[in-house]
């Protein structure tokens, strides 16, 4: 039993694999406009993952779930202490969560964190491939950060007083953002390049973790 976290209109694993692995796969979603675009063959469930009422209701609806998975939904959430206690309390001991966000302090994302919305907004748009839009299948939403780190030890710490076991955690270095403008993208190649040989928790550009809720919890 798996749930999507913010996977609306771009659920993780496409329903062909979905229904291939017989599995049962829910998307959870705050929007009811992102939840219409999702495709056929998903389960969907509209709610916020900080609502504890919302999250109870999934559960209870569905039962306690083997994986909570997000892809680019952890930095929209304002509260990151708040986001993992709630997928803490969906999972079944033994269960699983795995999440994918950027992170900062990478150039962009504290650009995009300081910078008001309809200001980021059309840069994004045009540092993207388009497709940017309300309409569209990535639009824009506000971004947080909330416990939005690279493998620091500070953070694999907060992640650990929610309850979890931190099994993988791994810092991903470089970007696509500056690929239009070449001094730039030659610039941040450079430094990619530093950094995988140095690397550096707080400089991350993107991170993966893997948390286990443990058998007794």
């Amino acid at each position: 039993l798996f749930c999507d976290v913010g996977g609306g209109a771009n659920p993780i694993v496409s329903a062909r694999k979905v229904a291939q692995a017989g599995l049962r796969y829910v998307i959870l979603d705050a929007s009811e406009n992102e939840l219409q675009k999702a495709p056929s063959g998903y389960e969907r469930f509209s709610g916020d993952i900080l609502d504890p009422a919302g999250t109870s209701r999934l559960v209870a609806q569905h039962g306690s779930f083997d994986v909570v998975t997000s892809r680019f939904t952890a930095e929209h959430v304002p509260d990151g202490r708040l986001f993992h206690e709630r997928v803490f309390t969906m999972l079944r001991p033994g269960g699983h969560a795995v999440h994918l966000f950027p992170t900062l302090y990478s150039p962009p994302f504290v650009m995009n964190r300081l910078l008001p919305t309809d200001a980021s907004a059309p840069l994004l748009h045009r540092a993207s491939k388009g497709d940017r839009t309300e309409e569209g299948r990535h639009p824009k939403f506000r971004s947080y950060y909330s416990w939005c780190r690279g493998p620091s030890r500070g953070q694999l710490a907060r992640l650990r007083s929610v309850g979890f076991s931190v099994e993988r955690y791994i810092g991903f270095f470089g970007h696509g953002y500056y690929r239009r403008v070449r001094p730039l993208d030659v610039a941040h190649g450079a430094v990619t390049e530093l950094l995988l040989d140095h690397p550096l928790a707080s400089m991350t550009s993107f991170a993966l973790v893997v948390l286990k809720r443990p058998e007794r919890s």
